[in-house]
C-alpha cells in the first residue's frame, strides 16, 4: 500500500473508471461475467434529492446524499402498539449505500461523502411531511453508522440548499485532422500521435447555467468550480493547451458542458516556456 507505483495504478483506475463511456464498459462487462454464472445484476445509480451535512468521528466534515432509485425496495409500514400502548404506524425505510468517498473541497481540504438511496415513493412522501423526513435522514445516518462503524454527530446535521455533493463525471476526447499532404512514401510518413483538439465533455445535471460555474484552463490543468450546486472537477490534460482559444458551450437541454482546447504544436509549446 506504501509503494509509489501503486497509488499510481490505483489513480489511473479512478480517473478511467470517471469517464462515462469507460464506466458504462466496465458494468457491461461485468454483467457478462455474472450472467456465464448465471447471475443478473443489476447497477444502481442516484438520483439526487438533497443533503445533508454532519460530522464525522466529532472532526471531519461528512456528507451524506440522500437520493433515489426505483430499484430499491418500496416501503412499508404496520400498525402496531408503541411502549406506552399508543397505536400507531411503523415503517419500514429500505435503503442502499455506497461506502465513504474522500473528496477535496474549494481549499483543498478532506471531507468525507456518502450516497444513500431511497424507493422514490419514499422522498415523495418525505417531501411533504417534516417528521417523515426527519425519519429518512435518521434512517440514512444510522444505516451508515452500522455499515461502516463510523460515528456521526447527529446533533450538528444541517440540511443544505442543494441537491448532491461530488465531483462530476466527464469524458474526454481527443481530435486530429489528416492531411494526405502528411503520407509520402518514406517509412516514418503519416500524423504524429498529437492530436490538434482536447474535447472535454463534463456532466452537470444539477447545473442551471454556465454562468454558474468557474471554469479555468492553465497550461497543462483544467479546473472547474461550481457552489451552487456544489461540483469541482480538477483535471490534468496530457497536453499543453492554448487556453487563450479555448472555448466552452453548456448544452441546457441534456445539461453538458463541452470544453474545445487547442493543444499547442512542440514548437509553441517551447515559444511559450521560453
Amino acid at each position: 500500500m506504501e509503494d509509489d507505483r501503486f497509488h499510481e495504478l490505483m489513480r489511473d483506475y479512478i480517473k478511467d473508471i470517471s469517464n462515462t463511456e469507460n464506466w458504462k464498459k466496465y458494468e457491461g462487462e461485468i454483467k457478462m461475467l455474472e450472467l456465464e454464472r448465471d447471475v443478473d445484476i443489476q447497477f444502481i445509480h442516484p438520483t439526487p434529492y438533497r443533503v445533508i451535512k454532519s460530522r464525522l468521528e466529532g472532526e471531519q466534515k461528512c456528507f451524506i446524499n440522500i437520493c433515489s432509485n426505483e430499484l430499491i425496495k418500496a416501503p412499508e409500514f404496520k400498525a402496531a402498539m408503541n411502549k406506552n400502548g399508543k397505536l400507531g404506524q411503523f415503517w419500514s425505510l429500505p435503503c442502499s449505500l455506497t461506502p465513504g468517498r474522500t473528496e477535496l473541497n474549494s481549499k483543498g481540504k478532506q471531507h468525507m461523502t456518502y450516497d444513500v438511496m431511497f424507493h422514490p415513493d419514499i422522498l415523495k412522501m418525505a417531501s411533504t411531511n417534516g417528521r417523515f423526513m426527519w425519519l429518512v435522514d435518521s434512517t440514512a445516518v444510522k444505516a451508515i453508522q452500522n455499515a461502516f462503524k463510523v460515528q456521526l454527530d447527529r446533533k450538528t446535521i444541517k440540511v443544505l440548499k442543494i441537491k448532491y455533493k461530488g465531483v462530476p463525471i466527464y469524458t474526454v476526447k481527443y481530435r486530429s485532422v489528416i492531411d494526405l499532404q502528411d503520407f509520402t512514401c518514406s517509412r516514418d510518413s503519416g500524423p504524429g500521435p498529437r492530436p490538434r483538439d482536447i474535447i472535454i465533455t463534463i456532466n452537470l445535471p444539477l447545473l442551471r447555467s454556465a454562468a454558474d460555474a468557474d471554469l479555468e484552463v492553465s497550461g497543462e490543468r483544467l479546473l472547474l468550480i461550481s457552489h451552487t450546486p456544489a461540483y469541482k472537477l480538477d483535471l490534468n490534460l496530457a497536453y499543453p493547451v492554448d487556453e487563450s482559444n479555448a472555448t466552452a458551450v453548456f448544452n441546457k437541454g441534456n445539461k453538458q458542458l463541452t470544453v474545445t482546447l487547442p493543444v499547442l504544436t512542440p514548437k509553441e509549446n517551447l515559444d511559450v516556456d521560453m
